[in-house]
């Protein structure tokens, strides 16, 4: 099953910034544009705003960002919303008494660990503002449409 938790925190960021013209932005709100539930959203924006991307007030429906969009990387929400920082785990219960099983974590290590680093210098270099002015371009073209 495929793990969307960075899709849904920047999701749930990009929702925010789009709508700070709102008076108030429930969480039923935004787990509507997510296809989710409203307590999952709360425990996302509870994970964003102990890292530092989001303000939230506990009852109060008007979250906002914490920093300027342009200073909230794809690899800063990534951090706060990944609980092992791993994009791909090696399956450590191998049979040490195959000649594969016995070698095959360690060999894998080495190679996600540098997809690891190439993926988080990546994600260091794309920003939130990037992204909000890609969602407003599909939408325009959307309208357009």
């Amino acid at each position: 099953m495929a793990n969307t938790q960075l899709s849904d925190a920047t999701h749930i960021l990009a929702y925010v910034a789009l709508n700070q013209d709102k008076s108030v932005i429930k969480s039923s709100t935004i787990a509507e544009s997510i296809n989710t539930s409203p307590s999952l959203i709360r425990r996302m924006m509870s994970k964003l705003k102990r890292a530092g991307l989001l303000n939230a007030v506990k009852g109060a429906a008007r979250p906002s960002l914490a920093k300027v969009p342009k200073e909230i990387s794809l690899l800063d929400i990534y951090l706060a919303i990944s609980p092992d920082n791993k994009l791909l785990n090696v399956d450590e219960k191998t049979n040490a008494s195959c000649p594969v099983g016995s070698v095959i974590p360690d060999v894998l290590d080495h190679y996600y660990e540098e997809v690891q680093n190439t993926a988080e210098a990546r994600m260091a270099k794309i920003n939130l503002q990037e992204l909000l002015d890609d969602v407003q371009v599909s939408q325009k073209k959307l309208q357009i449409g």
